[in-house]
């Protein structure tokens, strides 16, 4: 299985932009409220710090998946310890992106669908993606379906324009101050930071130091359209409103109005919500069946996936309502433990203790 650079760009694009415009919004403007822009920035910049650490990383042992980079760097007992940390974020983000995309669908077009009925459609979509071609399929989707996504976030952006009002923006800094604005930082953070993923998917590229540019870039471009957008919205918007709905960028689609007869364009927005949890969600299923093979020495990752998906849609049903499903989550695990430990703290041990080893073999 062998993937591009292109295709490593769009994968990471993909999996950080329609949930990060999604699911972050509410949140992060509920604490930077009008400066929620200057958030993303502090956001971008952290994400382009994690994709620093994280590409140096694959540059120490080419070619070797996390699984095996774990066990090279800090040895069989450290090693499994880290690798069961990752699979403990693997195996939770998964069915909590399910159980959210289904509340998402069901708070905005299908009121009345049974939750069984959407999830197990895409978890059969999924699976049927990731056996029939692993990564090199989910690589060609996210091609295809990455440009669409930007296309239509490109689209709402600039049909909202004619209605949004710079002024709401202001005053800068002034209400909030630092700490309101790096706490707001913390949530598109915790869903830009997926190029984390690339310490599994860099093994599987025909050149893996040449994969930094593409990660940089598709970070870089997901935390403008982000920032763009979220400007937008809470310029069209209001602080006031966009604080109290659940999904702000869905409603700003609602209230585009063009030539007097263009309007509801909020189908757009599913498009965008619909093709990035495909793309994220078959990415997971591959990185957790894949990876869960590797680390237990089976031979045929490809029977994870059958043993993994049924999991995937029981656990997905844990969560009682909305809030457990994205807020609980988001602010009692993502944040305070999936953050600080596994896309900031773990990379930079690997990095540090790869280095050091290196230098010494070298010596």
């Amino acid at each position: 299985m062998n993937v591009t650079g292109r295709q490593i760009f769009w994968m990471i694009l993909t999996m950080d932009l329609g949930m990060t415009l999604i699911m972050t919004l509410s949140p992060s403007a509920q604490i930077a409220r009008q400066d929620v822009w200057i958030s993303i920035l502090l956001a971008g910049l952290a994400i382009l710090l994690i994709s620093a650490v994280v590409t140096n990383v694959t540059h120490l042992h080419p070619g070797q998946h996390l699984i095996q980079l774990c066990r090279t760097i800090l040895g069989k007992w450290i090693g499994t310890v880290v690798i069961f940390v990752y699979f403990v974020q693997w195996y939770t983000i998964t069915p909590i992106v399910l159980r959210q995309f289904n509340d998402v669908l069901h708070v905005m077009i299908l009121p009345t669908t049974p939750k069984l009925a959407v999830m197990l459609i895409m978890v059969l979509l999924i699976a049927y993606a990731t056996v029939t071609g692993g990564i090199v399929n989910i690589a060609r989707c996210s091609e295809v379906l990455g440009p669409v996504i930007l296309l239509m976030v490109v689209l709402v952006i600039a049909s909202s324009l004619t209605q949004a009002n710079f002024l709401r923006l202001l005053p800068v800094y002034a209400d909030n101050g630092a700490i309101h604005i790096v706490k707001g930082a913390l949530p598109p953070v915790s869903y830009l930071g997926h190029a984390v993923e690339f310490l599994m998917l860099s093994s599987f590229m025909r050149q893996p130091k040449k994969g930094a540019p593409f990660v940089y870039g598709a970070v870089a471009v997901a935390s403008f359209f982000v920032l763009i957008s979220f400007a937008v919205t809470m310029a069209t918007l209001g602080v006031e409103l966009s604080t109290k709905m659940w999904y702000p960028y869905f409603e700003l689609a609602r209230k585009i109005t063009l030539f007097g007869f263009i309007e509801n364009i909020d189908p757009v927005t599913i498009v965008i919500w619909v093709a990035s949890v495909f793309i994220k969600l078959a990415i997971y299923l591959f990185v957790i069946s894949y990876g869960t093979a590797e680390f237990l020495g089976i031979k045929k990752w490809k029977n994870m996936v059958w043993i993994n998906a049924p999991v995937i849609l029981w656990l997905a049903f844990i969560p009682s309502n909305v809030e457990q499903a994205a807020t609980n989550y988001l602010l009692n695990y993502w944040i305070p433990f999936a953050l600080p430990v596994n896309m900031f703290a773990l990379p930079l041990l690997l990095l540090i203790v790869g280095k050091i080893r290196q230098n010494s073999a070298r010596s």
